[in-house]
């Protein structure tokens, strides 16, 4: 081994002893009504065990009125390794029970992307094969992101307010779970017939910000339905970006979307793009608000980003 090679070793190996070491004690919950939760409960359960977990504490949760409380117990547990297996809906309703911002002592917390469009996912560079998340499961890095809230709820990827509140509204539950991303746009088709602009205000970092708006998204993530609409957000920034897609035209709403399909930026002239640590949304009457593809509020809302708020494993990849 020659010297170059010898200190090139010894920093790899003093670089992994720095980093904190992942508990394999596991308490796992599994959203058993995403898409694919209920039938990879038990691949799940097999393969946390062939990677050298124990397994503490298996949920699968068909009614969602639970995930709050467990996440809540799992988090008191700062010595396991917290696994959720769901989709974006799934992450965000638990995400709140390990944030924290104080230096508390918290759980590092693993995902397994169960869902339908599996944004968020995305957004971090996780893995959809259940196979290879496991394995980050084993081999991942604990990572401190930012999260953010709205008004006092935590979410992981995104707010919407327009046609994405309309299509989460409107895609029952059991649509999504046998459908998959075609009862989306089934709903998004049937909307947009009947969208129309809206009068927006957003008071943000920079000033006050008036806008005839089409959609309304604050992210987090920049993954949306499982698209990458905005390319310039992400989990480390520390802001959050706010994209409007402008009217009165409809017309800007299919095209954004069809640009986002193909990789291309938005027209000019069809989006507005703020950055802000935190901002007030009005609109001109109250309209439904979605957070991870669940309406949980209407106009008005405040959002803000909470820096490394949540500490969870990603690819060691993604770290270079």
């Amino acid at each position: 081994m020659t010297d170059a090679t010898a200190v090139q070793h010894a920093e790899v190996e003093s670089h992994a002893a720095e980093m904190p070491r992942v508990p394999r004690r596991v308490v796992l919950i599994v959203n058993a009504r995403s898409r694919r939760g209920q039938r990879q409960f038990d691949a799940v359960q097999r393969l946390l065990g062939e990677h050298g977990f124990l397994i503490t504490a298996a949920h699968a949760v068909s009614d969602p009125a639970r995930l709050g409380g467990l996440a809540a117990a799992a988090a008191a547990q700062t010595d396991h390794l917290v696994v959720v297996g769901g989709g974006d809906g799934t992450i965000s309703t638990m995400v709140g029970a390990f944030a924290a911002s104080d230096g508390r002592a918290r759980p590092v917390l693993g995902l397994l992307p169960l869902g339908t469009a599996n944004s968020f996912a995305k957004a971090v560079g996780l893995p959809l094969e259940l196979e290879r998340a496991v394995e980050v499961l084993r081999d991942g890095i604990p990572t401190d992101i930012d999260l953010g809230r709205l008004d006092e709820r935590w979410f992981a990827n995104a707010v919407a307010i327009g046609l994405p509140a309309d299509i989460a509204r409107g895609s029952a539950h059991l649509a999504k779970r046998w459908a998959g991303r075609i009862a989306y746009l089934f709903v998004a088709a049937t909307r947009l017939t009947r969208h129309r602009p809206f009068r927006c205000t957003v008071m943000h970092d920079g000033g006050t910000t008036v806008v005839e708006a089409l959609d309304v998204r604050v992210a987090n993530g920049g993954w949306q339905g499982g698209v990458l609409v905005a390319p310039e957000a992400g989990v480390e920034t520390g802001d959050l970006l706010i994209r409007v897609i402008r009217g009165p035209a409809r017309g800007a709403l299919p095209r954004t979307w069809w640009r986002a399909l193909r990789g291309a930026p938005p027209a000019p002239g069809d989006v507005v793009t703020l950055r802000t640590r935190a901002a007030t949304i009005a609109t001109d009457r109250p309209r439904p608000v979605s957070v991870d593809g669940e309406v949980v509020a209407e106009t008005p809302i405040r959002v803000a980003v909470a820096p490394g708020a949540l500490r969870i494993l990603l690819p060691r990849a993604r770290h270079g």
